[in-house]
């Protein structure tokens, strides 16, 4: 395998205009990272710009930050030179907002529509780390969802700053060049970027959140937007506003800074749960008592490509149920939960921290060993065990249904497999299956069948 410094390469998780990003494991430790190394994709800006002037372009990104601590951007392990090429050690996260949603290269096809709950949390996250960064006059310049990662305990991390401006100074003006992501970046910012300002990264924020909340992008050049509620019946004519606001063309009209932004936010949020919560309507339970005829799942291990998933299980292109079936749960425990419909034992709480698949497989070892519960049959669980779970995330499901498993329970692994390096998951919380790289974490929720118990 191919080595950066004292650091050996083990994949490439994502390429740009003026670096690549690759997956890596330090030394001693054996620590996954990601290793961002400059590597421009097009001689022109070594021509425009000078090789020299790229380097210290590239160090400035790891100084700027190295310089801010804060819990919702992203930490510089390391910095240093292969070969007279300068690269950046960054935590190494397996989960992003972009991957979430489901975000394709093709950016006007429409992504995974977020729960209003998920799609707040995240959002606040996003505008908090964005405080921090304007109090150190950075602005960002290319805030978009596969530049939000998630930590393994759901915490946002911004990161690439390789766009980023300090007070006031441009690092790489060249005439013409766009500095952003088309949609999100503010229509400011493509005119004249040296003077976009804060509340070009609020504008990046609002695009996201209306992409979050209706599955849809939203340019400034369209003559006219469709209010979100048109689009999800779970917002109101206040979220419409808010996220209008958010993305009007002149800057002079949206909010005026980031704790503005989040203030409204909040109380905006506040309200829709409160609403939600007054509206629930309860449906009688009619599981006791009942005979119930066992539905038989497969519980061995498979290697499973994409479209066998997507067939097999009935999932739409963005990897959803397209429809879902109910099934009935009683509580067994505190940490046991039994469908009665399918004859299994699922595991609440799931192991507690979040594991590698690899490590996943030594939990449900670890469990058999000491007999937990009663039981030395636990396992992982399959994709159609793990799809008897789904219920679509719906204002209903957040505030009037208790949840199956606890809240911080959110990437489950599965036992199955679509490639050598990655093993599918699903999203509890948003009811979804993903590819997952198996040095990423996720939840370990072990399962059992009541006949083996």
């Amino acid at each position: 395998m191919k080595k950066v410094g004292r650091y050996t390469l083990t994949g490439r998780l994502g390429r740009g205009g003026m670096s690549t990003v690759y997956k890596a494991r330090a030394p001693v430790t054996g620590r996954t990272v990601a290793l961002k190394i400059l590597k421009p994709r097009d001689d022109i800006f070594i021509d425009l710009v000078g090789e020299k002037r790229l380097k210290e372009i590239f160090v400035e990104e790891a100084k700027i930050m190295g310089e801010i601590t804060h819990d919702h951007i992203a930490k510089i392990i390391d910095c240093d030179e292969s070969d007279g090429t300068p690269f950046i050690i960054l935590e190494y996260f397996a989960h992003s907002i972009g991957a979430l949603i489901g975000e394709a290269y093709i950016l006007e096809k429409p992504s995974r529509v977020m729960s209003i709950n998920k799609a707040y949390s995240y959002l606040r996250q996003t505008l908090l780390g964005l405080e921090r960064l304007h109090f150190a006059g950075i602005v960002h310049r290319d805030l978009k969802p596969y530049n939000l990662m998630i930590t393994n305990d759901d915490r946002i991390k911004i990161i690439d700053f390789g766009l980023s401006r300090i007070r006031g100074e441009e690092k790489m003006a060249i005439p013409g060049m766009q500095v952003g992501s088309p949609y999100y970046a503010a229509p400011e910012q493509e005119q004249d970027p040296k003077n976009a300002d804060e509340r070009a990264d609020l504008y990046s924020v609002g695009v996201m959140a209306y992409r979050l909340i209706t599955g849809m992008l939203v340019s400034h050049k369209q003559d006219d937007i469709e209010p979100p509620s048109n689009r999800n019946s779970d917002v109101t004519g206040e979220w419409d506003a808010f996220l209008l606001k958010s993305i009007d063309r002149d800057p002079d009209k949206r909010f005026n800074s980031a704790q503005h932004m989040l203030l409204q936010l909040d109380g905006l949020y506040a309200e829709w749960k409160r609403q939600s919560q007054k509206s629930c309507t309860f449906i009688a339970s009619d599981q006791a008592g009942a005979d119930v005829a066992i539905r038989s799942l497969r519980s061995t291990p498979a290697f499973i490509k994409v479209q066998e998933l997507r067939r097999t299980l009935e999932l739409d292109s963005l990897m959803r149920p397209k429809a879902y079936v109910p099934h009935r749960f009683q509580y067994r425990s505190t940490v046991l939960l039994e469908c009665l419909d399918t004859g299994l034992l699922w595991q609440r709480k799931a192991a507690g921290f979040m594991l590698t698949w690899d490590k996943a497989h030594e939990y449900i070892a670890y469990l058999n060993d000491r007999c937990w519960q009663g039981s030395d049959s636990w396992r992982l669980p399959t994709t159609e065990e793990l799809h008897s779970l789904l219920r679509p995330p719906t204002r209903e499901r957040d505030f009037c249904f208790d949840a199956y498993f606890a809240e911080e329970v959110h990437w489950i692994w599965s036992c199955d497999t679509c490639t050598g390096n990655m093993a599918w998951t699903v999203d509890i919380q948003e009811s979804f299956f993903q590819e997952l790289d198996k040095d990423g974490m996720a939840s370990v929720c072990a399962v059992a069948s009541l006949e083996k118990r």
